[in-house]
C-alpha cells in the first residue's frame, strides 16, 4: 500500500522487486493526505483486500509516510484480527510514529487518532558483555 505521489515510481517499483521474487502482489493506492485518514478510507482498503481475496497469510506493506503508516497499519491490526505487515517509512514522521513507536490509527470528526492499535516491541533480553 502506497499513496498517489509515490505509487507511479516507487511504488511499481517495490512491486516488481517483489514479484521477481516470487511474491503474489498487487499495489493498493491511498489518497494524498491527512483527511484520507478515515474510516472511509480504512473501508475501501478492507473493500479492497477482500476483492484480491486476502486472508491470514497475507502480508501488508506500507510504503509512504505517516498516513499511509499509520493506515496500513491499523488495517493490518484489524483485518482478520490482525495480518503480519512491513513498514517502508519514507519521510522522518512516518519512520518514528507508526513503524518504530508502533502505533497505528485513523481520525474521527472528533478527534485525531482517535481509532488505533498499538504494537508494542519487545525489548531484546539478551545482554553483552564484553
Amino acid at each position: 500500500m502506497t499513496d498517489a505521489n509515490l505509487a507511479p515510481v516507487q511504488g511499481r517499483r517495490l512491486l516488481g522487486s517483489l514479484r521477481r521474487r516470487g511474491l503474489a502482489t498487487d499495489l493498493v493506492t491511498l489518497p494524498v493526505g491527512e483527511r484520507h485518514k478515515s474510516r472511509r478510507t480504512r473501508d475501501a482498503l478492507e473493500d479492497r483486500l477482500i476483492d484480491l481475496g486476502a486472508d491470514r497469510a497475507t502480508a501488508l506493506v506500507a510504503l509512504g509516510g505517516g498516513v499511509v503508516g499509520d493506515v496500513t497499519g491499523f488495517v493490518a491490526a484489524t483485518f482478520h484480527r490482525g495480518i503480519p505487515y512491513v513498514q517502508v517509512p519514507t519521510t522522518l514522521v512516518g519512520m518514528v510514529d507508526s513503524a518504530i513507536g508502533g502505533k497505528t490509527a485513523i481520525n474521527h470528526p472528533a478527534g485525531k487518532n482517535l481509532i488505533g492499535a498499538y504494537h508494542r516491541r519487545p525489548r531484546s533480553t539478551s545482554t553483552s558483555t564484553t
